[in-house]
């Protein structure tokens, strides 16, 4: 073989090389992390919102010179064995007057609320990808869905763009059998980019509501930052969720820090019947809540009952994988506020999750 074939040879191997590495990086990393909000978005949130300015959004309180408890150090630990959940395997609509709630781990949670089946940053995916930047890490509590055949649901509220709260791999599997989204500025983008059309996504700011089949959604203010990238932070907004229907009421607080929000939400939206609270300990220390944080936005709200979430699925932060339900249970016994810690993928009325309070973890040690 001549040295100029020689030469071609290497040139087309490597040729298939770079587009071999171009198709995994398209597939596995790009796709995933998702497509940002384009300069005409942005000069729109500027005319609509403060709190975007030089290309980002930013909280309402200044969180560098506030104090925040440090996230607590120690050793990680997982669970000897996989967290069981009771799976759902068949699953009829709602019904009105009623509301049912089923917590599938970490902040992923399914309610029935009048005749509508809602998820709220549904991730069901076992693993996450070990190419996605930021990636979810392994699950450690099994999924109560079969994500192949997931039930007809009605809409999906993502509160965030982190990848354990907007999962691709999720979203793709279940899109077929969901009517519509509600999401804050900037996670339409990322949506759209999946695929998802436009007419089915319900992008709000903060304090912004959708009414959709009886129910009305509202996006709740949070302190916590955003992003699926180091490249791009803070390009999208992130919230909680306030869900009324005229008989019942469900808040999920989304990632957030402690501060002077939930009475303002208690006193615009009212006190739910159930509180969906960021429980996680997790770091930095101003974006969640710390136990006793968790029991005082709780009383701030007046809920009926404080169910923890961010916690049960995944190992972030460097302390025993059941340390927060631990610490909110320590707190709360000398606390007024009905705490529950639901099964993972058990249905509850509100009535039976008032009344669960079995610290089930502790079987796990």
């Amino acid at each position: 073989m001549s040295k100029v074939k020689k030469v071609l040879l290497i040139i087309g191997i490597i040729a298939l090389i770079l587009e071999c590495c171009g198709f995994l990086f398209f597939r596995y990393f790009t796709a995933p992390v998702g497509k940002s909000p384009d300069k005409k978005q942005q000069k729109k949130y500027t005319e609509i919102t403060e709190l975007f300015y030089e290309g980002t959004f930013h909280n309402e309180a200044d969180i560098e010179g506030s104090e925040h408890k440090a996230a607590p150090k120690g050793e990680k630990i997982k669970p000897k064995e996989m967290l069981a959940a009771e799976k759902i395997e068949k699953l009829s609509h709602g019904t009105k007057g009623e509301l049912k709630l089923s917590w599938l781990g970490h902040s992923s949670e399914l309610v029935q609320m009048s005749d509508q089946n809602i998820l709220i940053d549904p991730v069901l995916t076992k693993d996450g990808k070990s190419l996605q930047m930021n990636g979810t890490p392994r699950r450690f509590s099994d999924v109560p869905f079969d994500i192949e055949n997931m039930p007809e649901i009605d809409v999906v509220c993502i509160s965030h763009d982190h990848f354990d709260h907007l999962d691709y791999g999720t979203i793709i599997a279940i899109d077929s059998k969901v009517g519509e989204y509600i999401v804050p500025l900037g996670v339409d983008a990322i949506l759209k980019g999946w695929g998802i059309g436009e007419s089915r996504l319900h992008v709000l700011n903060w304090w912004e509501s959708a009414e959709i089949g009886g129910i009305k959604y509202t996006l709740t203010p949070a302190q916590h930052y955003s992003g699926r990238s180091v490249l791009k932070r803070n390009s999208t907004l992130w919230g909680g969720f306030y869900l009324q229907d005229g008989s019942h009421s469900l808040y999920f607080t989304g990632d957030t820090g402690y501060y002077d929000v939930f009475g303002r939400i208690f006193e615009t939206l009212g006190a739910p019947d159930i509180m969906l609270a960021d429980s996680g300990e997790d770091s930095p220390s101003w974006s969640h809540m710390s136990p006793d944080e968790v029991l005082k936005a709780a009383e701030e709200l007046h809920t009926s009952c404080l169910v923890p979430v961010h916690w049960g699925t995944y190992l972030y932060g460097s302390f025993p994988w059941y340390k927060p339900a631990a610490d909110i249970a320590s707190e709360a016994a000398d606390s007024s506020v009905t705490v529950a810690f639901p099964l993972i993928g058990h249905i509850y009325t509100v009535d039976e999750l008032s009344a669960q309070s079995e610290y089930w973890w502790e079987s796990y040690n």
